[in-house]
């Protein structure tokens, strides 16, 4: 595990974009009846996602929410040191998806952009090295920018991750302020059960060929059944791994840092399913009062689900008080990562849709 403290550090707003487009879980087409329909939504505790529609991407949703977020705190864009960006679903193969939104926004030349490729983990990874990076002083200003649209890449016939996964794109502005309460980090990695989570085709390892490119485009149209599937997700291995090392790395964290944990107001968890966060909830002892869900109606937004729920579960508290917050992000590597921080009166504007 790895710890990590940086001081003079503090996020100033979040904010998040969806895609106009929802698709309803009662209405999904491979459903026999209404009635499986509803037992799967109470398991899962998804009614509903928003869902891209071809012509948008991750970086399309970023910007309007980096756009609303930098109106609304009264930035000068030029005044933005650091645009970094977290997604699986870039635009381009070779041009990173901090330069698209770095042109849009019409920021000044010498703002540094980074990428980071990350899966559940990546907001809270992204935000451990983006805050590292500003904690100095010589970085005043940065957005922090996570968002996927991972319903592209997934078969419309699969059963098991079709009613889960909706998209969206975040922005967190995080700035330089002297004498700031620190930020808390632990994170780490299990990357020998990684194939949980491991789709081999497509990279440098196993380059596509004509036989996969076939059957990729065939999976995105529906052509392929769930038998016929080659990557599927280990269900089982991926719940044991987040009902165990969630709760873990949050205990830890209290412990290494002293937080009490009965001081926190908002335990926000990546939102992967009703069932999970009810046990991590329970492994950790505390009410389920504290742990708010975006799921009903965005589902799981893999990276950006940390912050979505932040905007659209906690607006109200974020804009007008102090508030003390545990995150935790696990999945992809099969990896986790945990924070701690605390807000007060931020900006969080109300969840915007393109």
């Amino acid at each position: 595990m790895a710890f990590l403290k940086v001081e003079n550090v503090s996020i100033k707003g979040i904010s998040g974009c969806v895609p106009k487009n929802v698709e309803e879980n009662i209405n999904l087409p491979f459903y026999s009846s209404k009635e499986e329909a509803k037992k799967v939504i109470e398991a899962i505790g998804i009614e509903r996602r928003h869902i891209s529609t071809e012509e948008i991407t991750a970086s399309d949703l970023c910007l309007k929410a980096a756009e609303i977020l930098i109106e609304k705190l009264g930035w000068e864009k030029d005044s933005i040191d650091l645009l970094a960006f977290c997604t699986q679903n870039p635009d381009y193969r070779n041009h990173p998806n901090s330069f698209v939104v770095h042109e849009k926004l019409h920021l000044k030349s010498n703002t540094m952009c980074i990428d980071f490729y990350h899966g559940c983990p990546g907001w809270v990874v992204s935000l451990s090295s983006v805050a590292t990076m500003v904690q100095n002083g010589y970085i005043k200003r940065a957005i922090l920018l996570d968002g996927d649209t991972v319903t592209k890449d997934q078969n419309p016939n699969n059963r098991e991750s079709r009613p889960l996964f909706g998209e969206a794109g975040t922005a967190t502005a995080i700035e330089y302020t002297l004498g700031a309460k620190p930020i808390y980090f632990e994170s780490g990695s299990q990357s020998e059960d990684g194939h949980a989570l491991h789709d081999e085709i497509g990279g440098w390892r196993k380059p596509f060929d004509l036989e996969t490119i076939k059957y990729t485009l065939d999976l995105k149209a529906g052509r392929i059944s769930e038998e016929q599937m080659r990557f599927k997700m280990d269900s089982m291995d991926v719940f044991s791994f987040a009902i165990s090392k969630a709760p873990k790395s949050l205990k830890k964290l209290c412990k290494e840092f002293s937080i009490n944990i009965e001081e926190i107001d908002n335990i926000v968890l990546h939102q992967a399913n009703k069932y999970i966060l009810e046990n991590i909830a329970k492994r950790m002892n505390i009410d389920m009062t504290h742990v708010p869900m975006s799921l009903k109606n965005f589902g799981n937004t893999t990276s950006a689900s940390i912050p979505l729920t932040f905007v659209s579960e906690l607006h109200d508290k974020l804009t007008t008080t102090k508030q003390k917050n545990l995150v935790c992000g696990y999945g992809t590597g099969l990896s986790w990562a945990s924070a701690y921080f605390e807000t007060e009166n931020i900006v969080c504007p109300k969840i915007q849709e393109i």
